[in-house]
């Protein structure tokens, strides 16, 4: 991984929530999450949305623009290794290069006043194709660990 899981960033929500992650994409504590509220601050907190898996397909081929940790240590599937950049300034936003040539932006923002998250992703240059998306739904205090839902969405890119 170009990107180390020991680089972390915060997007706040200003009311006690959050998203946060690694640079690589790879959550690694049990308070990564990409919506975590906070239902009673400053310490009643849920996490709501765990993580994604995202994924791209065109005429090359399928790519994974998405990492999870299993353990004993094992990282599947291989989308860190895609991040050509990474920047934190001013939210999280990725850039992947796939191996055809395509370049993706991904971006995670946190509105302020509101336990909302957005996210974004946009084809800057390459082919089109189909980009899909997997939320984790947990519904958990605080990050305690339990295996979140999955539901798959899809949309057309480019």
């Amino acid at each position: 991984m170009r990107y180390s899981e020991r680089d972390e960033w915060l997007e706040a929500d200003g009311l006690g929530g959050f998203a946060s992650g690694t640079a690589a994409g790879v959550r690694t504590r049990r308070y990564h999450a990409l919506l975590l509220t906070a239902t009673t601050p400053p310490t009643g907190r849920m996490v709501l949305v765990n993580g994604f898996d995202a994924w791209f397909e065109n005429a090359a081929g399928l790519a994974a623009l998405t990492s999870q940790r299993y353990e004993p240590g094992v990282v599947h599937p291989d989308g860190a290794t895609r991040i050509m950049e990474f920047s934190v300034d001013p939210w999280p936003r990725w850039t992947f290069s796939l191996a055809d040539g395509t370049t993706i932006e991904h971006e995670i923002v946190a509105r302020h006043g509101a336990p909302v998250v957005a996210l974004s992703w946009r084809v800057l240059n390459g082919s089109r194709g189909m980009l899909s998306v997997r939320p984790f739904f947990s519904g958990l205090d605080g990050g305690q660990g339990r295996r979140p839902r999955h539901h798959t969405a899809r949309w057309k890119a480019g």
